[in-house]
């Protein structure tokens, strides 16, 4: 069993630290940029066009430039936040109930409004706007703006996989990046790189114009050359910039990330919390095998007449049961899923007379024959590259008790290189907004002693 109550708060506190030593740093690599881009000058007249004259450099023009473009991203970022919050597939449940669409959820409106207002009252927050979004994918998320004010968005895909303190759990993390106030350090953190970016942009511009200038005009090949080094090189030194700058923001969204998982675990619960997050990881899992499947049936088309368009993968997976987690089923599932779509389509587009009797018929022999093509030629790796879950759910009830929970946490660290899903290895994890669930895992265990 693990030590309930007991919380390694320098473990946490250390957490927090890193993030914000992230962001600072973050902040510090974007300002010297901005000084760095508005010390330039652009000079056609000189070969290399690029020049660094701060006594010809106007700071008022840079500040004036700057506001502007944040001015300007700002309003795209309310015009999509309030395009989001009015989607057709959101269903408002608070501050008062949008009954324009069918419920379809396991749990009551009224529960989710319940249970977030009182997560978030334990939190010392305030939720102004309460969202449901119909999808088959579990997520969530957060975010605060001013005039708009704090919202949480739950995917319908969470109720479909999660029980009711897993469910809280999920709700608890969202709300943990509202109390850590991540939205909107995120949002402004991206100001100055996207002020930054523009400038770079119309940089590259100017010395490829300079380069065709005198490629086309003056047909002078010395100067195109140098100028074109000077592309080159400014170039390279701009991105590895811009890259630097990405890896800081992307730690510091993990570290919050890893923050939230503690804070859901300290108000719902650790055997809640890891449940959860060990679900989501399997339906993320199960998703990805369900598209690779049929990505690879697609493949199978040579001419691909008609590939698989985005709408009909939606109703792929929404034909996969919404609380599966078995990407050996899912896989399995595929072929059947990828022809009845397909047929079903001939169907409805082009009134071909079949019944959902026939299209079965005729479908079951290929799937048969393309599932079994599918095991021969797929090479099953996962055993080498992951630490399986499943291996320490003794019950098979696809939740992990306190001594699973221990089994597993012990294989996790026994096994440093592996992680916990196959979808995630080969991923470029420093990039990744959201921590590799063994991280997040650990990460709890260590803060609360296991």
């Amino acid at each position: 069993m693990y030590p309930q109550g007991v919380v390694c708060l320098s473990l946490v506190d250390e957490m927090t630290k890193k993030k914000w030593v992230s962001l600072g740093t973050f902040l510090i690599i974007d300002g010297l940029q901005i000084l760095f881009v508005s010390f330039i000058t652009l000079d056609e007249s000189t070969p290399w066009i690029i020049g660094f004259d701060p006594s010809r450099s106007n700071p008022l023009t840079s500040l004036t430039l700057f506001v502007g473009i944040t001015i300007a991203q700002l309003s795209l970022l309310y015009y999509v936040s309030l395009r989001t919050i009015s989607g057709a597939n959101m269903q408002r449940i608070f501050p008062n109930y949008d009954d324009s669409g069918l419920w379809r959820c396991k749990y009551l409106k009224d529960d989710l409004v319940r249970w977030s207002m009182e997560i978030a009252d334990k939190s010392s927050v305030k939720i102004d706007r309460i969202l449901v979004m119909q999808s088959p994918l579990p997520n969530a998320f957060t975010f605060s703006l001013p005039l708009i004010g704090s919202v949480l968005v739950i995917y319908s895909n969470i109720m479909d996989l999660l029980n009711e303190n897993e469910v809280k759990a999920i709700i608890a993390h969202e709300i943990g990046h509202i109390k850590n106030k991540d939205s909107l350090t995120s949002i402004f953190s991206q100001m100055p790189a996207f002020f930054i970016d523009v400038i770079y942009i119309y940089i590259y511009a100017r010395l490829g114009l300079g380069i065709a200038t005198a490629l086309l005009v003056n047909f002078d090949i010395i100067t195109a050359t140098i100028r074109i080094l000077v592309l080159i090189g400014f170039f390279i030194l701009s991105r590895v910039m811009v890259f630097l700058t990405r890896l800081l923001v992307q730690s510091a969204v993990r570290k919050a990330e890893m923050l939230a998982d503690h804070h859901a675990a300290v108000i719902i619960g650790l055997e809640s919390s890891m449940n959860a997050l060990i679900r989501l990881g399997q339906r993320v899992e199960a998703v990805t095998a369900l598209v690779d499947t049929i990505r690879w049936l697609e493949s199978l088309n040579p001419e691909r007449v008609t590939p698989v368009t985005q709408e009909e993968l939606g109703r792929m997976i929404l034909s996969f049961p919404l609380d599966g987690i078995d990407e050996k089923n899912a896989e399995q599932m595929a072929p059947w899923v990828f022809l009845y779509t397909k047929l079903k389509h001939l169907r409805e587009v082009y009134g071909v007379e079949l019944t959902d009797e026939q299209i079965t018929e005729a479908i079951t022999p290929a799937v048969r024959s393309l599932s079994q093509q599918r095991s021969e030629n797929k090479t099953d790796e996962s055993a080498r590259r992951v630490v399986d879950w499943r291996t320490a759910d003794v019950d098979g009830d696809d939740r992990l008790s306190p001594d699973e929970l221990s089994s597993l946490i012990t294989m996790l660290r026994a096994n440093p290189t592996k992680l916990m899903f196959d979808s995630e290895v080969g991923k470029k994890l420093l990039l990744l907004d959201h921590p590799d669930f063994r991280s997040r895992i650990l990460f709890i265990a260590d803060t609360f002693g296991m």
